[in-house]
């Protein structure tokens, strides 16, 4: 019954690898059409951040109810109703205004950057050398995510700018999600 449990947890744990990689490819492509078309359509770039949005919101969703005694995705349900019923409200109507997507994805940023540190302060209870690397992704997450609420998209300039906050966001959550691959045996002691 063991090696069943702790198969189901290896599975899992795969998944969130493979979901981890491909959320933080979809940011470095989105950072990159917005440094590099900054003229795109509000309604395109606000289908996309809605279909991130639902897609994060389901799979935290997910991963509370598949949590297996894992005390580390309590906070999952919540995050995954918000990031789901905003992601639904974007893709239902997606505004013309940019001050509105780029709210929300401040939004996401700062959820996304709030779960890093969680994940860090967990990896640090269990003594992981890794937590410090995990907790400063986190806050710059957070960071760039309480910038972009406050200046909202004012011109090209911070349409690019943006672009650039989200590929290198995403090329940290790519070099964690790596960091957590190459040493998944010690990681999974912390959380079980």
């Amino acid at each position: 019954m063991a090696s069943g449990f702790k198969n189901s947890i290896e599975n899992m744990y795969k998944r969130m690898i493979i979901y981890s990689l491909l959320t933080a490819l979809l940011t470095i492509i989105m950072g990159i059409v917005l440094l590099l078309l900054p003229n795109a359509t509000n309604k395109v770039v606000g289908i996309i951040v809605g279909i991130i949005f639902l897609i994060e919101g389901i799979n935290s969703v997910y991963k509370y109810f598949h949590r297996e005694g894992a005390k580390l995705y309590n906070l999952n349900l919540i995050f995954g109703v918000l990031y789901a019923l905003l992601g639904v409200v974007i893709i239902l109507y997606p505004f013309t205004v940019v001050e509105f997507v780029t709210v929300c994805l401040g939004i996401y940023m700062i959820i996304n950057g709030a779960s890093k540190v969680n994940y860090a302060l967990w990896l640090k209870r269990g003594n992981e050398e890794s937590w410090l690397i995990t907790l400063a992704t986190g806050i710059l997450i957070a960071i760039v995510g309480i910038l972009v609420i406050f200046n909202p998209f004012a011109s090209l300039t911070l349409t690019k700018l943006a672009g650039a906050f989200l590929i290198i966001t995403g090329i940290l959550d790519f070099m964690d999600t790596i960091l957590f691959r190459n040493r998944s045996k010690e990681i999974m002691e912390i959380f079980w």
